[in-house]
């Protein structure tokens, strides 16, 4: 069956941000066999978004829309649909329902703004209670989704509408699928080591999409039945692991904070963190998974040296002789963490994000971790590549896979 993608917003054709949407989606549709024929953008013209979309289901089978969903007047997806197709442009009662309890939880009133969310054309049904968007299936059987541009967003219905509702409808005979997330590999060293391995592996796929700093491999297969279908995935996916070892962060669709969480909660242990180049960016992803207050106990930002010693504890003497970014300060962060917030373990991170402040023996992108437990403390050295951004989410990410790999005694 064939299928495209489409982006809208000026945003994209004028080069103002990259698209991120259509590539997250290729990567989860592909493998799930799904006959994906291109990509389009367009920008925020309703004329053409409507010619677009007449032009696309004259093609396809199935359709995903990205962009022009929301509450200001340059959000014109929904009434270019509803013009495509030739039906009304309608107001959902289940999406106002949504809307008036998720706004009013915030304490605001539900504003003639907001209700434009709840517009799509008649006979079209809401994808998610939190975000704008909508699925419709036309004549034919043709199934078209309109999910809203903020990559987030657009990633979560992917994941838990569009994907498996896709694969059930237009794939062949049952489809069991998985996904592991890697961290420390790039795409293009991804491809060549699993080169040629869905060819042992009879209805088998696999695709890889960077959400950066991870790449997500996407395994899936198909079969006459159910039990065949997981017995080819699990042998595709066994096959992965070991081509891939050292590098796995996460199976499944648990992120790598949440599986820290569930380690530390099944172990009874407590956390704290002190973070120095990545400014409390460990702290946000561990307090993203909701009850980490049960393990989450403080998280330090302690960007200078004169915090690094009031607040920790590191001493002149250790600044003096190896310098903020060294394995005896982040030692002494880690330690001084621990004590101080009561806390059975304690990451810290400190390094050089950029783009100035390197030195040859430090160059830009050093960062060294602190791991302190009670037997004492683990040090880990680390030069990551990319901008200031690139080298603070790289260097999260590892705090959290050091920590992790430390529970699970690897």
């Amino acid at each position: 069956m064939r299928g495209e993608i489409l982006c809208i917003g000026d945003e994209l054709i004028s080069g103002r941000i990259s698209d991120r949407n259509a590539r997250y989606a290729a990567g989860r549709l592909w493998p799930l066999g799904l006959g994906l024929a291109g990509f389009s953008y367009l920008g925020d013209d309703p004329d053409e978004i409507v010619r677009e979309l007449r032009e696309a289901l004259a093609r396809c089978d199935w359709l995903v829309v990205s962009g022009g969903l929301g509450t200001t007047e340059d959000d014109l997806t929904a009434a270019a649909a509803a013009r495509a197709l030739g039906l009304p442009l309608v107001e959902h009662p289940q999406k106002v329902a949504e809307l008036e309890a998720l706004i009013t939880s915030l304490g605001r009133p539900l504003t003639p703004e907001n209700r434009r969310m709840a517009l799509m054309p008649e006979g079209a049904e809401p994808l998610d209670p939190r975000s704008a968007g909508f699925a419709i299936t036309v004549e034919g059987g043709k199934s078209l989704y309109f999910l809203p541009g903020v990559p987030p967003e657009f990633a979560r219905i992917i994941e838990r509408r569009v994907a498996p509702e896709l694969g059930a409808r237009f794939g062949s005979g049952h489809l069991a699928s998985a996904s592991i997330r890697l961290f420390g590999i790039g795409e293009s060293e991804v491809g060549r080591r699993l080169a040629g391995l869905v060819n042992g592996v009879p209805g088998a796929s696999l695709g890889y999409y960077p959400v950066f700093p991870e790449v997500i491999l996407a395994l899936s297969a198909r079969a006459e039945t159910p039990e065949l279908a997981q017995e080819r995935v699990a042998t595709l996916e066994t096959q992965c692991l070991e081509r891939l070892e050292g590098l796995v962060v996460v199976r499944g669709a648990q992120t790598l904070e949440a599986r820290v969480g569930e380690l530390l909660k099944s172990a009874g242990l407590t956390l704290a963190c002190a973070e120095s180049c990545t400014g409390g960016l460990i702290g946000h992803r561990v307090t993203e998974v909701a009850g980490s207050s049960a393990y989450f106990l403080r998280g330090y930002v302690v960007y200078s040296n004169p915090a690094k010693q009031d607040l920790l504890g590191v001493t002149a003497a250790t600044l003096t002789s190896h310098g903020a970014v060294s394995a005896q300060c982040a030692a002494e962060m880690a330690t001084g963490a621990r004590e101080r917030a009561g806390a059975d373990l304690a990451l810290a991170v400190t390094g050089i994000a950029g783009p100035e402040g390197g030195s040859p023996d430090k160059p830009v992108g050093t960062v060294w971790f602190g791991l302190a437990q009670a037997g004492g403390v683990l040090t880990e050295h680390k030069r990551f590549a990319g901008d200031r951004s690139m080298v603070k989410l790289q260097a999260a990410e590892n705090a959290l896979d050091l920590l992790r790999r430390h529970l699970e005694g690897l």
